[in-house]
């Protein structure tokens, strides 16, 4: 993995962590507290029932750091422990707050083979138990009442004690410790090997090795498990032991038992929390990410690869050049414009909106986008916001091709006459504007029936297809060439497509030029269609009616779709003139008030 992948995934699984702590097996820890923290020192979740007894609560913990969160004495001693943990080692210490004792396991947190991304703490209280350590250890002469307290402080945090006396070879368990093993008190008569059977036999290895370390007079911090003799359970414990020595002479072992089973299994269940979130986003064939709105860098991604085809890591590393690089230009401004609102979302609100991103084979592909607010700055504003993305291209070409289909000639995929319409509603309001003049050609087919009878459908259609083409080739781009009928077609030619012969713009020709052009094109169309059409090797002649028609945008009242009706029937009847006149010939349209 490169270092860039590895900051990707390092990143990925902080983000994991700071949503760890609304877990309910967090927040219901019993007896105790779980925290991790980043590098910075800085908590990224907290949670448990032993925050209260300090007057803690998570909101108070999560997003700061162990100086702001605990005063300097309590903070000058944790900041060893946790930078030791971020670098690799777990520590075990004893912390006074708030007037109380917490035992505290610290430990380095990694996630599959990254390297250590966070840090995580298991705090749990042990005033009572302490203090009956102390007093087992100050006061040889007050054990019976050491004994009473110490059996009220077992009770109380669910731990036991032992002592070993090396010269007797006597092992003496507290009523706490055999509560926790879930036997009767019972006498160790074959010393050591008797106790340390009811030790789990894959763990037997550490606690002789503790018992060994104890007798070289160094303290010991260990953790093994247990059968529990009442129902079979597998319970965890954690000791602590040392050695005595008199004049330099080892006199017994004496070590504190507190069961963490409850810990231990909120540890997994954080653990396996977290591994069922990654597995749903990893399933999901959306793709789930957190961005940041204000500079537009992504900074999470809910799998290796992205639905562009990129590794989650490239995408991550473009940074502030992700809209630039991969947002189509047209949907840049909306874009941002989504991230400016998502800064002022309330909780629960939700963005939607569909753009454009380049894939990595250099294709452009349609997306779905709704983001909900994740992270918010010191003021309330909205800084990051966390979002799926869904692939819609085949939604989008359907819903195109529905459009197309529903505007268009099936067999030629020209306008039908609805776009048509519209489209000369548009020419006609140019027209008006740049007062200058459009021209209509309504283009009846002659003789094309004789092409069905006698080659049938097949051949019609193929004759009509070719007609398209030639019809598109004898205008210029920009003009519209529509089928409105089984054989009738309509050209629309617009003065702002249309030069003059000395090369002036529409604007600077005069009205006659403008109509003596429209003609032009009107003998183009009747010779283009004049060629012989040739479908299996049989020729076709077909020719054309055309009727011409101005229409003037002072002459038609009512609205735009009324004026683009009235010009389309005008040329439609100059057609038909020119239908009973012969055929094969142009007509002009001439209305009644001799306007044209």
């Amino acid at each position: 993995m490169t270092p860039t992948e590895d900051a990707g995934a390092t990143e990925r699984a902080l983000d994991a962590l700071r949503s760890a702590g609304t877990n309910p097996v967090v927040q219901g820890f019993p007896e105790g507290a779980i925290v991790v923290f980043d590098k910075e020192l800085r908590y990224l979740c907290a949670g448990g029932q032993g925050l209260s007894i300090v007057g803690l609560t998570k909101e108070m913990i999560e997003g700061k750091t162990i100086f702001e969160v605990f005063p300097p004495e309590v903070s000058s001693v944790l900041e060893q422990p946790y930078r030791r943990a971020l670098e690799g080692h777990e520590v075990s210490l004893d912390v006074e707050f708030g007037g109380r004792t917490f035992s505290h396991r610290i430990a380095p947190l990694a996630v599959s083979d990254n390297p250590i991304v966070a840090g995580i703490g298991f705090a749990l209280e042990v005033t009572e138990v302490r203090r009956a350590e102390l007093a087992l250890r100050t006061s040889e002469t007050d054990l019976i009442e050491q004994r009473r307290r110490l059996h009220d402080a077992e009770l109380i945090g669910h731990s036991g004690s032992w002592e070993w006396d090396i010269a007797h070879d006597v092992i003496t368990w507290s009523e706490g410790l055999f509560a926790l093993h879930g036997l009767e008190r019972m006498n160790f008569n074959e010393g050591y090997p008797q106790a340390a059977s009811r030790v789990h036999a894959d763990d037997r290895a550490i606690v002789d090795e503790a018992m060994e370390s104890c007798r070289r007079n160094e303290p010991v911090q260990f953790r093994y498990r247990v059968h529990r003799a009442s129902d079979g359970e597998i319970r965890w414990f954690d000791s602590r032991a040392h050695g005595v020595f008199e004049n330099g002479a080892l006199v017994r072992l004496v070590g504190a038992v507190a069961d963490v089973t409850e810990q231990i299994l909120a540890e997994a269940r954080v653990i396996e929390a977290n591994n069922f979130m990654n597995a749903v986003l990893i399933a999901s064939p959306d793709y789930t990410f957190i961005t940041n709105v204000r500079t537009g860098a992504m900074v999470f991604g809910s799998r290796e690869r992205d639905l562009l085809g990129r590794a989650s890591s490239t995408s991550e590393s473009m940074g502030t050049r992700a809209i630039e690089t991969i947002v189509h230009p047209d949907d840049h401004e909306t874009l941002l414009a989504m991230n400016d609102e998502a800064t002022r979302l309330e909780d629960g609100q939700v963005l939607e909106m569909r753009y454009r991103l380049r894939h990595a084979d250099g294709q452009w592909h349609w997306m779905s986008r709704h983001v909900v607010p994740f992270r918010r700055d010191d003021t309330g504003s909205v800084i990051e916001v966390l979002g799926v993305l869904r692939d819609i291209t085949d939604v989008v070409n359907a819903e195109e091709q529905l459009i197309h289909g529903a505007l268009h000639d099936p067999l030629t995929g020209l306008p039908n006459r609805s776009l048509l319409l519209d489209r000369l509603e548009a020419a006609l309001v140019r027209s008006s504007r740049d007062d200058s003049e459009i021209a209509i050609l309504y283009c009846d087919l002659d003789g094309f029936k004789e092409v069905n009878d006698s080659a049938g459908h097949a051949a019609g259609d193929a004759v009509l297809i070719e007609v398209a083409r030639r019809l598109l080739g004898a205008v210029r781009e920009g003009d519209t060439v529509a089928r409105v009928g089984g054989d009738e077609f309509v050209v629309v030619v617009e003065p702002w497509n249309r030069v003059g012969v000395g090369g002036e713009t529409a604007a600077e020709t005069s009205t006659i030029q403008g109509r003596d052009f429209s003609l032009e094109v009107a003998n183009r169309v009747v010779q283009a269609i004049a060629q012989p059409f040739v479908v299996n090797g049989v020729d076709f002649v077909v020719t054309v009616s055309i009727g011409l028609a101005h229409p003037s945008t002072k002459g038609i009242s009512g609205s735009g779709s009324v004026r683009a009706a009235q010009g389309l029937a005008n040329a439609d009847a100059a057609m038909y003139t020119a239908k009973k006149n012969g055929k094969n010939r142009i007509e002009l349209f001439v209305s009644d008030s001799s306007e044209v």
